[in-house]
């Protein structure tokens, strides 16, 4: 059986074992810093500058629960309550938006239309 003749590690593999704690440690502290980044910014959109169709149609589309008599005021504030609400995937809405701009189509309305022929 091999026995070592040391019982120190070698500086080669101690900058090895070092380096990779430091790279893990890089990797989660990135991690932590796309969280804060969210919470430090989030995006405020004024839902009472939309019209009160617009508003309508994105309850409707939502299927959100607000009463029937709701003024502007109350339902710009109950979108907006829901509108932080929603997971962005923020890889695909960038690949969907370039290739709007590189097709200048939308290529969820290109697949409704071919649904529609079948």
């Amino acid at each position: 059986m091999f026995q070592a003749h040391h019982i120190y590690i070698c500086d080669h593999h101690k900058e090895v074992i070092q380096s990779l704690r430091s790279k893990r440690k890089q990797k989660d502290s990135d991690d932590d810093n796309t969280s804060n980044d969210q919470d430090r910014y989030p995006i405020e959109v004024d839902f009472s500058q939309l019209q009160i169709n617009t508003l309508r149609r994105y309850r409707r589309h939502f299927k959100i629960k607000t009463r029937p008599s709701a003024n502007k005021a109350q339902l710009a504030d109950t979108l907006a309550h829901h509108f932080k609400t929603i997971p962005i995937m923020e890889k695909e809405a960038i690949i969907y938006f370039l290739y709007m701009v590189k097709y200048n189509k939308n290529k969820l309305d290109q697949k409704m239309s071919t649904d529609s022929f079948s």
